[in-house]
């Protein structure tokens, strides 16, 4: 996993020396509908995705001071519970969603695939819990406050697994928040931490 963020981090600092300006690759997320019933509901994710895509990616990777290592992420688009795939596997996205919805479980998903560069976890921490030290403020950052507290509700009604994590991430002050998204950081390899972590926490 290191080699291959170390492949990326070299490629697009080769890009910003080439290119002055270009130091983001943007990343391309193909959305499949399952079947005919579905394709209304992947060009609404297409779309959302076209236009902010690139302001996710870059949310999510100056908030949790770490480069997004796939260039091509597939989605399938079904009738479905919605899941981050695996490694060799693509994610899946409910059809039935709200607009709103698919925007933040878009940028869910794609979080817990962000988190796979992460080898080494806190302990008592799943992974719910970790994606939830950042995922509110990538929220923010792309649609605004009002838009991560909505769904921060939405979310917590869902499933009371949801619920705990989020409890369990706003009972931490921003100081506490940063100390333990750094104190992973330092544990898979990246020894500078992340001053971003505290930059508009709650």
């Amino acid at each position: 996993m290191h080699g291959t963020w170390l492949q990326r981090a070299w490629i697009i600092t080769a890009v910003g020396v080439l290119y002055p300006g270009a130091v983001q690759a943007q990343v391309d997320v193909v959305f499949i509908p399952s079947s005919t019933a579905d394709e209304y509901d992947a060009s609404v994710y297409r779309a959302i995705w076209e236009e902010y895509g690139e302001r996710v990616v870059n949310a999510l990777e100056t908030r949790t001071c770490m480069l997004f290592t796939e260039f091509s992420v597939s989605a399938i688009v079904a009738d479905a519970t919605s899941n981050s795939g695996g490694p060799e596997h693509p994610m899946r996205l409910r059809r039935g969603y709200l607009r709103k919805e698919k925007q933040s479980t878009l940028v869910h998903e794609l979080g817990h695939r962000h988190l796979w560069q992460l080898e080494e976890r806190l302990e008592g921490i799943d992974g719910h819990m970790t994606l939830y030290l950042f995922l509110d403020r990538v929220w923010a950052d792309v649609w605004g406050k009002k838009f991560a507290e909505d769904r921060v509700r939405g979310e917590s009604g869902w499933h009371s697994r949801y619920a705990a994590a989020w409890t369990w991430a706003h009972s931490l002050g921003p100081i506490e928040r940063a100390r333990l998204w750094n104190q992973l950081l330092v544990m898979n390899g990246f020894p500078n931490g992340c001053e971003n972590s505290l930059d508009g926490a709650r």
